[in-house]
């Protein structure tokens, strides 16, 4: 993009230098680019006294400035293809995929450099959000529809005829334009030219779009609504208030096989889903779920108006209460049926895995989704995916949806399917990413929990305990990693077999590590001393490594700094209890263990007297 600063000043009439605000105003209102100062709006001074955008090839295109903005150029190829088709609109199906994939193709690697967003500790999926993938299907121009279809090859003299078009009475009169033989009434042509009017509302468009119910006009509309890409929450609820989303389905149906109308409509949805649940549950009352499948049915093979779809319905699935149209016909299949089909699109994968996870709620809709085998559709988007960092965050998030649902069959499934592997592989990839590590440990720490055998195999086969502890001190600072990390250890080391790996992997020293930075974090000091418990449940040549690591003094501090905390007392003293061997005594002396024994004492004795009773005996003995 051409920047303002290296294309000189301008001066008035009397030789005075503008400012860079009045340079921009003194041009736009002469209709040139604000940048450069190219000739991009002539003015008419007809009855509607409005600004006819130019195309100027090479130049401008539809009053956009192509030295400013380059990017147009790709539609305006695009546009002087189809322009020259000869095919007829009104009978056969648009294909955007065929038309343009070549033209305006996503760069679908984009995201493999650029990060999640980590801001954030809610995945997408929990509100509406915007990712580098939804953002790129936003920007990517879609041609105006005028300037496309046969029926109004030559938008500029169309436009031209209408304003020199006299009528004599409106409501009784029917023009038939001469440009290729169609008949296209008075009605049309007024709205077909009120939609090419500069700075339409919302509102404006839509009304326009509800009183002349043609395809020429549902498809312009749809398009200008898709070029509004921030919808206020206002509007979007008068939008509500007055059927405004009715028309804008309806206008999907009218246009269903049109792909370009497809897209702008799926941009439209999606941004208006931005809004929140109110809109969102509109929009699924409107029909939108049937609309989007039967766009998915008709453009199989066509990746721009796919993503779209699934871009759309992974919004409308945020409102549990939506995903009951979710249930209605084969739309969860045919999700599936895409991702599977199209397993390089990055995009597509990204938002069918929102969708897969949003699913896991409803009960139905996880059998579904079991039986069309949909988490092997997670891991196989996974795997291809590997380096699209917004893929493999919606993908783990979805698998961590199935695992936290109180359902093990859902975690043996994702287990066989690979998804261990996956998670591994996603952590592997993106060492430095806290959200992968983040829902990867977490995701280990709920299969875990499904005390399953299997489970515990396969996660004990693939270097699970390597890798979380690797995490916990790639990413020390970060307590959510380190508090699902701890977790996941505790449950692990539930069984003696895994002891040995995970103490290999480094886990005592990465558990005492959290404990003594997040020492005010009652959950890490709760699941810390959980695990060492069960590794002091162990030979005493481990109870001694326990201590040699530093352990007495991160206990004694999370005694001390909660005091109140009765479970962490509780497995403190247990665990303590357990390292009380004749190798550790002396230096648990040191570390003076007898003092907050004998708080614990006076505070809930009676629910530990065993254990204390027995520390203070070995101390006072050794003393």
């Amino acid at each position: 993009m051409v920047n303002m600063d290296s294309v000189g000043a301008d001066i008035d009439a009397s030789g005075k230098v503008l400012s860079k605000e009045e340079l921009i105003l003194r041009r736009e209102r002469a209709g040139r680019c604000v940048t450069c100062g190219v000739k991009c709006y002539e003015k008419t001074f007809t009855l509607f006294n409005k600004r006819v955008p130019l195309t100027v090839p090479g130049q401008v295109l539809n009053g956009i400035c192509l030295r400013c903005h380059p990017e147009e150029q790709l539609a305006a190829s695009v546009t002087t293809e189809l322009s020259d088709s000869s095919n007829n609109t009104s009978t056969r199906s648009i294909s955007v995929g065929k038309m343009m994939a070549q033209k305006l193709k996503f760069s679908k690697k984009k995201s493999e450099t650029a990060p999640c967003s980590e801001e954030s500790d809610e995945p997408r999926g929990s509100s509406s959000s915007i990712t580098d993938h939804s953002t790129s299907y936003l920007r990517r121009m879609t041609p105006r529809p005028s300037s496309l279809t046969e029926d109004l090859k030559d938008a500029a003299n169309i436009m031209q005829q209408l304003e020199n078009y006299q009528i004599d009475d409106e409501h009784q009169s029917k023009c038939t334009d001469e440009v290729n033989g169609t008949a296209i009434s008075t009605s049309e042509k007024d709205a077909l030219q009120a939609l090419n009017q500069q700075d339409l509302s919302y509102a404006d468009i839509v009304n326009i779009m509800a009183k002349n119910p043609q395809l020429a006009v549902m498809n312009e509309g749809l398009y200008a609504l898709s070029l509004i890409h921030e919808l206020d929450s206002n509007t979007a609820e008068e939008t509500v208030n007055y059927g405004g989303f009715d028309v804008i389905i309806n206008a999907m149906d009218v246009c269903a096989k049109d792909g370009i109308a497809q897209v702008n409509a799926c941009k439209v949805i999606f941004i208006a889903c931005l809004n929140g649940e109110n809109v969102q549950r509109d929009i699924a009352r409107a029909g939108a779920m049937k609309s989007l499948r039967n766009s998915i049915e008709s453009f199989s093979d066509d990746e721009i108006v796919l993503e779209g779809c699934l871009l759309a319905l992974s919004s409308l699935c945020i409102v549990e209460d939506n995903i009951v149209y979710m249930l209605e016909g084969d739309l969860i299949d045919q999700v599936i049926i895409t991702m599977n089909g199209h397993l390089d699109c990055g995009g597509l994968q990204e938002h069918g895995c929102v969708i897969l996870g949003l699913l896991a709620r409803n009960v139905e809709a996880r059998r579904r989704i079991s039986k069309a085998c949909g988490f092997n559709s997670i891991v196989i988007s996974m795997a291809i995916n590997h380096g699209d960092v917004e893929v493999q965050c919606q993908a783990l998030t979805a698998v961590r949806a199935f695992c936290a649902i109180d359902d093990d069959s859902c975690k043996v499934l994702l287990a066989t399917s690979g998804a261990v592997n996956a998670v591994l592989e996603a952590m592997k990839a993106h060492p430095d990413l806290n959200r992968v590590h983040e829902i990867g440990c977490d995701v280990i720490r709920l299969l875990s929990l499904g005390r399953n055998d299997d489970n515990y195999r396969l996660l004990g086969e693939n270097g699970t305990y390597t890798v979380v502890v690797r995490s916990m001190w790639s990413h020390s600072q970060n307590i959510a990693i380190q508090e699902r990390a701890v977790e996941a250890l505790a449950v692990l080391s539930e069984h003696s077999n895994n002891i040995p790996v995970i103490l290999d992997a480094g886990g005592i020293e990465a558990v005492l590590a959290a404990m003594h930075t997040f020492a005010e974090s009652p959950h890490v000091q709760i699941k810390g001393c959980a695990m060492l418990s069960n590794f002091a449940s162990a030979v005493d040549s481990i109870k001694v490594k326990i201590v040699d690591e530093g352990a007495l003094d991160v206990i004694v501090m999370a005694m001390v700094l909660h005091s109140d905390n009765e479970e962490i007392q509780v497995r403190a003293v247990i665990l303590l209890r357990k390292l009380c061997i004749k190798e550790n005594v002396q230096r648990m002396i040191t570390a003076n263990i007898s003092p907050v024994i004998t708080v614990v004492e006076e505070t809930i004795g009676d629910k530990l007297h065993e254990e204390t009773s027995y520390i203070v005996a070995q101390l006072e003995n050794a003393g």
